[in-house]
């Protein structure tokens, strides 16, 4: 096992005990685990990038948006209620 696939290994499970735990919010654990990468240097800061021109994260992204709009304005409550 070479010493980059090892800090893979070690970065994706510490991914993953972050996302399980919920520490911290799940965005900040993405975003810092595409830093801890690029700043080590096991992928390039363009292939860390890469990923916000996909359409799918683009969706993710406007789901997000959409779901805090209707809860912040009651309308998840009012169709609860029904």
């Amino acid at each position: 096992m070479t010493i980059e696939i090892a800090a893979v290994l070690a970065i994706v499970v510490l991914a993953v005990v972050l996302f399980a735990t919920e520490k911290l919010p799940v965005d900040l654990v993405a975003l810092i685990i595409m830093a801890i990468l690029v700043v080590t240097g096991l992928i390039t800061a363009e292939e860390g990038i890469s990923g916000f021109s996909n359409s799918a994260t683009v969706t993710v992204g406007a789901m997000f948006i959409i779901s805090a709009a209707l809860s912040k304005t009651g309308a998840v409550n009012s169709l609860a209620n029904l």
